[in-house]
């Protein structure tokens, strides 16, 4: 934890935004680096949450980014992107989706005042209406805070799976459901080319046929520009990984995942016809998930699974195996 030790030795930078309990809140007072840093030394972080994700925000949204970080004695305990729309000089719409992210050291006092002063700070009294997703899942201790703050909850909790990387191979293909690893070992054999790229020409190939795809079928899914904008905005570009597979000089199938610290989220997949017939999206996704072990990513979110209005995605997606989780839900 050496990034937090070092703002031990003077005050927090940002705007002191106010404190409660021992804790002190303040925004944008920290570097895209050190954001970068901090993300890296949490053990599971939420795409979400990334600094590339709120930059993607800007320019299509009305919402901008602020950065805030919850300290105790000058050390972080957690960070948070807020999203946030200012009418006029008065009112502001804020969301903070999938935070904050807490580190390791936070205990559950620590969790239970954050979310009291987050609470605090953002208050219809003051004419700040806030949509709040937090990362802790249905059923757990901390729901007990929301309801005692009195939050709503208006939106059903984000379904999807996890999966633990640091798995041998072996055992990660044992707790496959049978059908899909049947599928993984048919696609194996029909001689498909597995191409890997950080952005560029094999993401403008993805991301095309991903728009096309989500416009005909009207699906409740990023669009493309907005999937670009975060990749252009990461620092790092190769936590862009477009992977697409070739049967002979064709592209049948590509899938997009993002990488953030210890973490990765697999974000957006297409299949053709050929694809389909040859399993490809079963083979592009098993080698998305050796080359990030491989980078020691320990962690793979699934991207949500949906039964109601993506059947056969999330089918496929529980198919993998992994740990289904179910977060909290929206709340205001």
């Amino acid at each position: 934890m050496r990034n937090q030790s070092m703002n031990a030795s003077h005050n927090p930078p940002g705007t002191f935004e106010g404190s409660l309990e021992g804790l002190d809140l303040y925004s944008n007072g920290v570097t895209v680096r050190q954001w970068d840093a901090w993300i890296n030394t949490i053990s599971i972080s939420s795409i979400e949450q990334t600094w590339s994700y709120g930059e993607a925000f800007v320019g299509v949204t009305p919402y901008i980014p602020i950065h805030s970080v919850v300290y105790k004695k000058k050390f972080p305990v957690a960070i948070m992107q807020v999203m946030e729309w200012k009418i006029g000089n008065l009112i502001r719409l804020v969301k903070i989706v999938r935070g904050p992210l807490f580190f390791e050291t936070a205990s559950l006092a620590d969790k239970t005042s954050t979310y009291k002063l987050i609470h605090s700070q953002y208050s219809w009294r003051n004419f700040v209406f806030l949509l709040w997703t937090p990362e802790f899942h249905a059923g757990s201790r901390e729901l007990g805070v929301f309801k005692r703050l009195k939050l709503k909850k208006v939106v059903t909790g984000y379904s999807s799976i996890l999966l633990d990387l640091s798995k041998s191979e072996d055992q990660l293909r044992k707790e496959m459901n049978s059908k899909w690893r049947n599928q993984l070992k048919k696609s194996e054999t029909n001689s498909l080319r597995i191409q890997l790229g950080y952005g560029g020409a094999s993401l403008e190939w993805l991301l095309t046929r991903h728009e096309g795809n989500r416009r005909r079928k009207r699906l409740r899914m990023p669009a493309s520009p907005f999937i670009l904008a975060i990749s252009l905005a990461m620092r790092n570009q190769q936590s862009t990984l477009a992977f697409s597979a070739y049967k002979g000089s064709e592209a049948v199938a590509g899938v997009l995942v993002f990488k953030h610290g210890n973490t990765a989220t697999y974000y957006v997949a297409w299949n053709g016809p050929d694809g389909r017939k040859m399993n490809a999206n079963n083979l592009l996704l098993w080698h998305a998930i050796k080359e990030l072990k491989s980078r020691g990513v320990r962690w793979l979110d699934l991207g949500g699974v949906d039964g109601a209005s993506m059947p056969g995605v999330s089918r496929f997606k529980l198919g993998v195996g992994g740990e289904l989780f179910t977060l909290a839900g929206t709340f205001i």
